[in-house]
């Protein structure tokens, strides 16, 4: 029996592990990455063992879509998240934070994951303002609507009233996530949040005037060229109307960035098949992978739907790190007003769902209970604090947190598997009950843990 002969047989074996191991993936709905290596032959995924075969052939990892996935923020702009005051006013505009922790998903603005610096609204206006004349120009509001799911929703709501003339964009409101250019690039990045266009969208962009056709979706600028805000690169995906009057997503990299550059398109992708959604909630997703080399990456989709999938170099000449992620920007070249509608944002370090699938209607089931609740009671004069632990839930895509009831009324949300709660008053003698309930990005919620028992 030659080596050869062993060689040929184990490759044999792998293909049909191979095999096995995608059928069961392809259920499992799980990502596939081959990593090629020399002499041997390896198999890895979540809920398996590792194995590993001594041959020529190429290794194989497979990961769990959500194995290496982690959600960095979180927020549905619910109670306790609101918009500050105006502040930092110059000539043509001024800022607007956004404040407070989501007592729905338990993360508090600002996006402190990215090292963001700030995290709300940008008012820039085509003419000079003051603190009094601004709200003609932009009006931006927190308020309560009905949602993408039929259900009562917090949104941002925005729109711009005075703007440049018609074909020149003027005014704009990004919901921008601003970081400093010193503390690194974000390499790997995907956002997703529900966005609703004004029912007038086509008729607010105009054919019959240059430049008059277009609006932003979604849009990153680099920074730190000379030690300044300025940069090198940026990515937008636009709104536009062609000659024809229909309206069709493009996708631009380019490097306006505010640096002193000569502007000059890298690549340019258009969507024509995907339809423009009006007047109704729908689903936006984004992912980048920066790279200056060919395994670069740029995905959108809408409801589900890709928009644009580009692949190559997404760096500027300086390689300069992203510093601007404006999230969401009511900002067009066309007739005022220009409005803008989100909710429900989401931040991961990766796709969540699969490598470049789409999160749309994915993930329907509820997490896990959660299990050994364990109340620990610490007593006072005129309260008592209680220390709740629990084991950690399991999902199919990934854990957002965890909602918290005494007696069956909910008192807080965490997104950690510890919660700390205080009782107020003298004791006497009542039973409480503890109970927990996991939910994931989507607001699917897991049925009730055990009750953990304390007596005050």
């Amino acid at each position: 029996m030659s080596l050869n002969f062993c060689r040929r047989e184990l490759q044999s074996i792998a293909a049909i592990l191979l095999k096995l191991i995608m059928c069961v993936l392809l259920v499992r709905q799980s990502t596939i990455k081959y990593i090629v290596k020399q002499g041997i032959i390896t198999a890895l995924f979540a809920g398996l063992s590792f194995y590993s075969l001594v041959g020529t052939a190429a290794d194989l990892t497979v990961a769990s879509s959500s194995s290496a996935t982690t959600l960095l923020f979180r927020s549905n702009l619910g109670s306790g998240v609101s918009l500050g005051p105006l502040y930092n006013f110059s000539t043509y505009g001024a800022l607007q934070s956004i404040n407070g922790t989501d007592k729905e998903t338990g993360y508090t603005w600002p996006v402190s994951a990215l090292g963001s610096d700030f995290s709300g609204v940008q008012l820039i206006t085509v003419d000079p303002i003051t603190s009094s004349t601004i709200g003609n120009y932009i009006a931006n509001q927190i308020a309560p609507v009905i949602g993408p799911k039929g259900s009562l929703i917090n949104e941002l709501s925005q729109q711009v009233k005075i703007k440049g003339d018609i074909g020149t964009g003027g005014s704009q409101a990004p919901l921008v996530i601003n970081r400093p250019w010193r503390i690194g690039d974000i390499n790997d990045l995907y956002i997703t949040y529900w966005f609703k266009y004004q029912a007038d969208l086509e008729t607010q962009l105009d054919i019959s005037v240059p430049s008059a056709n277009w609006r932003t979706q979604f849009e990153f600028k680099t920074g730190g060229y000379g030690d300044t805000w300025r940069g090198d690169y940026r990515i937008t995906v636009y709104v536009v109307k062609g000659g024809d009057g229909k309206l069709y997503w493009l996708t631009k990299g380019d490097n306006v960035a505010n640096g002193p550059f000569t502007p000059v398109d890298y690549w340019i992708e258009t969507n024509r098949v995907v339809p423009i959604p009006i007047d109704k909630w729908s689903k936006f997703e984004v992912y980048w992978h920066r790279s200056s080399g060919s395994d670069g990456r740029f995905w959108a989709a809408v409801n589900g739907e890709v928009i644009v999938d580009h692949h190559g170099p997404n760096m500027g000449n300086y390689n300069l790190p992203i510093t601007r992620i404006f999230v969401s920007n009511p900002y067009s070249g066309g007739h005022v007003t220009v409005d803008n509608h989100i909710t429900g944002l989401q931040i991961w370090n990766d796709f969540p769902c699969g490598e470049g699938m789409s999160c749309y209607n994915f993930d329907t089931a509820a997490p896990a209970a959660p299990s050994s609740v364990a109340a620990k009671i610490s007593k006072y004069s005129t309260a008592a604090g209680v220390a709740l632990t629990w084991g950690a839930s399991s999902d199919n895509v990934a854990v957002a947190g965890y909602n918290i009831y005494r007696n069956g009324t909910k008192i807080g949300v965490t997104t950690t598997n510890k919660f700390n709660d205080v009782i107020t008053g003298t004791a006497k003698g009542t039973l409480y009950s503890y109970t927990v309930k996991a939910f994931d990005a989507e607001d699917n919620l897991s049925t009730v843990s055990t009750a953990a028992l304390v007596t005050y």
